[in-house]
């Protein structure tokens, strides 16, 4: 065994390798997506595993994969107990597929190199203050996405809503209600989370016709089934009518003021005055700093500006935003999805004037 002989000193990481890591983080989110890709945690969710083995499980080429994995021990994503042989950290149990957190389809689209080369565009949107949705002319962007896409898109979003929806239900008083509307409501798991927690809430989940289907079908096994009813069709149309309440659950973020206005706008013309408007984002914070709350708006807003020409708002941005589809802001609420474990979404309130 070749010998390796230590010099002397302490090791002090500087300032630079803590640059040195931010710059290169896009190597370990690459990583990521191949691991997830080649399915690495359900492989190893049995226990540690040796590199070859994986290699002939997975199709790939065994040297490179322990060179790929190994990237992913010093990213504290997998741990190698011994030489050659891998095991999942904490971290790297969210990647399993069958695990009830799991995190694999946030990795497989928000790490996939068509989204990595949207935000190789990121110069050009900030020099240009277009975005390549803007420049490409894609009104809906949702539109012209890969069927691969929009089925990434969907598991995100079950992710992050099924993560969002208790704290939104116990944060919020829904009892005054007797009908709720969700507009955009998805597969109906925030809608669900609601009813089930206010027993005398009735429901409406509205959504395009498609997702609306995948809705009826899985509410269809829930105990709150006989009160809820879902309805297809097209936010920038209409939306049905008769809820004492609204909710829109990270919608708005994903369009600009114009496109958001009108949805609003939409909402309002189905409520009765003195109805509520609630719609949960995430809060972009007055000012920033190096905290996980700020990160996380910081982010999902430029990956907002570079996706879909969109945004994150402020308290201040919502109020103005309310006021022109004819609500006034009444509070805004700060709530802690259990995904973050900290305040990092909001509920914005607004009443129909």
């Amino acid at each position: 065994m070749a010998l390796v002989e230590v010099s002397g000193g302490v090791d002090a990481p500087t300032t630079a390798v803590e640059l040195f890591e931010l710059i290169t983080a896009h190597h370990t989110s690459s990583a990521i997506f191949v691991a997830a890709q080649l399915g690495v945690a359900d492989h190893l969710a049995a226990g540690p595993r040796d590199a070859t083995g994986l290699a002939r499980e997975t199709g790939t080429d065994a040297p490179s994969l322990r060179r790929l994995l190994r990237l992913l021990v010093s990213s504290g994503v997998l741990a190698e107990p011994e030489a050659g042989v891998f095991a999942l950290t904490e971290l790297g149990q969210l990647l399993r597929t069958d695990h009830e957190d799991s995190m694999n389809a946030v990795a497989l689209m928000m790490a996939n190199p068509r989204h990595q080369q949207r935000w190789g565009q990121l110069g050009d949107v900030v020099r240009t203050g277009r975005s390549a949705v803007e420049e490409e002319h894609l009104d809906d962007p949702f539109k012209q996405l890969p069927p691969h896409i929009v089925k990434l898109v969907g598991q995100v979003m079950t992710f992050f809503v099924s993560h969002s929806a208790e704290s939104v239900a116990k944060s919020y008083d829904f009892s005054r209600f007797g009908t709720l509307v969700e507009v955009g409501g998805g597969e109906g798991i925030m809608l669900s989370t609601i009813l089930a927690e206010y027993p005398r809430l009735r429901g409406v989940l509205f959504d395009t016709p498609y997702m609306a289907h995948r809705a009826k079908r899985r509410i269809a096994g829930e105990p709150v089934a006989d009160r809820c009813e879902v309805v297809g069709g097209d936010f920038f149309q209409s939306v049905p009518g008769g809820g004492d309440a609204y909710l829109l659950n990270n919608v708005i973020h994903d369009w600009d003021d114009r496109r958001g206005v009108e949805i609003l706008s939409n909402v309002h013309a189905a409520m009765r005055p003195g109805g509520k408007l609630l719609i949960v984002e995430t809060l972009y914070p007055d000012r920033f700093d190096d905290s996980l709350a700020s990160k996380i708006a910081a982010r999902s807003d430029v990956n907002m500006m570079v996706n879909m020409a969109a945004r994150e708002r402020g308290a201040d941005d919502f109020e103005q935003l309310v006021d022109k589809a004819g609500f006034t802001l009444d509070r805004v609420l700060r709530i802690r999805p259990a995904w973050s474990g900290i305040r990092s979404s909001s509920i914005v309130e607004a009443t129909h004037r």
